[in-house]
């Protein structure tokens, strides 16, 4: 577990996570914060995040539309738990982050060193 101990990158890292993929897009690009490799690391995953919970959403949203009556509404409140869980999550990155340390959500973390950027 890497921390750092650099109080305004952890608290722009934790900061990242704030409004999804938009803040993360905003450190990862803006000076001087584009130099921070915690702050960056934080920004992707972010990113990352962000991208596939919007996904999630749409393809779930998609079939709560499709399936009949009792299925769709069943669908719905297992999506309102899920979208709770997402929203726990989030703010658990957050606290990671704010708390220096690089938690690596397990597949995400790997597409967001992947980005390149």
């Amino acid at each position: 577990m890497e921390t750092t101990t650099n109080p305004q990158s952890r608290l722009i890292a934790a900061a990242s996570y704030l409004l999804f993929f938009v803040t993360g897009l905003i450190f990862l690009f803006v000076e001087p914060y584009d130099k921070d490799d915690y702050v960056r690391f934080h920004a992707r995953q972010s990113i990352i995040y962000s991208v596939t919970f919007v996904a999630f959403s749409i393809i779930v949203s998609v079939f709560i539309q499709v399936l009949p009556g009792p299925l769709g509404r069943l669908l719905f409140g297992l999506w309102r738990l899920l979208f709770f869980l997402f929203a726990v999550f989030w703010v658990f990155l957050m606290y990671k982050a704010y708390q220096g340390e690089r938690y690596r959500i397990p597949q995400l973390a790997d597409w967001a060193d992947a980005m390149g950027f």
